[in-house]
């Protein structure tokens, strides 16, 4: 392809135009059997090759979702499975009908990530389109509101409740200056359903959850409705707005939400939050900047760290402060500690520092109690995707007690392999690697979906009878 070419479509993130559909795929070691679920990964793959123009100024935040998914169970890796999400540019160039439900918003690409929830698989976008239901095997179901319950699309990463199982989020869309704060329950059930101004169209893409409140960042990332019409990434930084965050009583309103001044930033992912005497800290990596349309690289603009965020709501006060100063990326945790004391999180970095994020080489390990970092380091060309925790099952199983899942591309070879970790020998030989028929393009978000909620899912999409 001649000319410049944007780096979110070689290497690593090499996009597939095929869909494959592949059984008992070979393994190397042995998979734990107390693993029984669905490995998934999405992120933005175009159907169809971009021209030279397309190529130069491709944006990977806006193009088409492909989902890539491996089923583990008794021990096997039994499918691996790559699809797109059926939307009208997807339909159209594989000739197909497109599938029912609402979209409610000029672009029907979704490609950000994919929970499970109330026994529904849900695709999640950014920009304010509804959710796609997705079957078992990855396929496309329809768009869907939840039945009737959901105004407009989720942001990207809803938070589960460990104890109540529900799950709280906010629906909101880059047309509107609010958004709706969202409790569903454990059934899929909307149970509250509160608006919140916010006076402007902030990108929200993730929230933290504590035992009693909901945090928000309403951050100098705006909507952009001239970047939108050109077809571009449509959200730019705003010098203007002054950066700040919300803390909302879970079962609060408007009324009840305090927002805090903080120092100008942007935080795609938070890592968790807690609360401890009367304050709430909140846990996330911090940009100093982002999408100022300098780049068509997000991560141009420096790394994102970890920071601290102390709120003291009876003062008034927020206390910030920096507590690394290696880049990283998509933190995840173990899922029983979302909103609760937490000792561990998982990450990804880079070897050197100034290295783009979009060429990860290292998985990381923090221990908060003993503020020490584990490094899994890749040779070059070896590139992990996003460390997903998979906790080992029983109640007296220590927080880093199971399985780091990821895929690892080859960008050299072009072949991908799944592998699990040990998370207690987090830099010893892998447990298992599942080889793959393709190589998986490096997506925006991966996730473990539980056998017992797989099968719900499979359940709701039979007909009775």
């Amino acid at each position: 392809m001649p000319g410049r070419v944007s780096p979110f479509l070689r290497g690593a993130f090499t996009p597939l135009y095929t869909e494959r559909t592949e059984y008992r795929l070979p393994v190397k070691g042995t998979i734990p059997p107390e693993l029984d679920g669905l490995f998934t990964q999405i992120g933005g793959n175009p159907v169809t090759p971009p021209r030279r123009r397309g190529a130069e100024d491709y944006s990977w935040f806006s193009k088409d979702g492909m989902v890539c998914g491996v089923r583990l169970r008794d021990g096997r890796a039994e499918w691996f499975r790559n699809r797109w999400i059926r939307s009208r540019q997807v339909c159209r160039s594989l000739g197909e009908s497109r599938p029912p439900g609402p979209r409610r918003f000029f672009t029907d690409v979704v490609n950000t990530n994919v929970v499970c929830h109330g026994g529904l698989l849900l695709a999640l976008v950014e920009t304010g389109c509804m959710p796609v239901r997705l079957s078992e095997t990855l396929d496309t179901v329809e768009y869907s509101d939840l039945g009737g319950g959901l105004p407009r699309g989720l942001t990207a990463h809803p938070k589960t409740d460990p104890v109540s199982g529900e799950l709280f989020t906010l629906a909101y869309s880059p047309l509107r200056t609010s958004a709706d704060y969202l409790v569903i329950t454990p059934d899929g059930t909307v149970r509250k359903r509160e608006r919140i101004p916010l006076g402007g169209r902030p990108m929200m893409h993730d929230i933290a959850l504590t035992e009693n409140h909901v945090v928000l960042f309403d951050l100098p990332v705006r909507f952009d409705l001239g970047q939108a019409a050109r077809g571009r990434f449509p959200f730019r930084w705003d010098d203007r707005h002054q950066a700040r965050l919300g803390l909302l009583p879970r079962e609060g309103g408007a009324g009840s939400l305090r927002w805090f001044s903080i120092a100008p930033g942007f935080v795609f992912h938070t890592v968790n939050a807690v609360e401890e005497n009367g304050t709430v800290r909140v846990y996330a990596l911090r940009y100093p900047k982002m999408f100022d349309g300098t780049s068509q690289d997000p991560f141009a603009y420096g790394a994102g760290t970890l920071w601290e965020w102390t709120v003291d709501p009876a003062v008034g006060t927020v206390r910030e402060r920096q507590l690394d100063d290696r880049q990283q990326e998509l933190p995840r945790i173990d899922p029983r500690r979302v909103g609760r004391s937490f000792r561990h999180y998982y990450g990804m970095s880079a070897r050197e520092q100034g290295l783009s994020t979009y060429e990860p080489e290292v998985l990381l390990k923090h221990d908060f109690t003993w503020e020490h970092t584990e490094e899994r380091a890749f040779p070059r060309g070896s590139v992990p995707t996003e460390p997903v925790f998979v906790p080992r099952t029983g109640d007296g199983a220590a927080e880093d007690d199971g399985w780091i899942l990821h895929f690892r591309i080859d960008a050299l070879h072009h072949e991908s392999d799944l592998v699990v970790l040990d998370a207690r020998d987090f830099t010893g030989p892998p447990v298992a690697t599942v080889r793959l028929p393709v190589r998986v393009p490096f997506g925006f978000h991966s996730n473990w979906i539980p056998g017992a909620d797989l099968d719900a899912v499979g359940a709701g999409l039979t007909p009775p009878g």
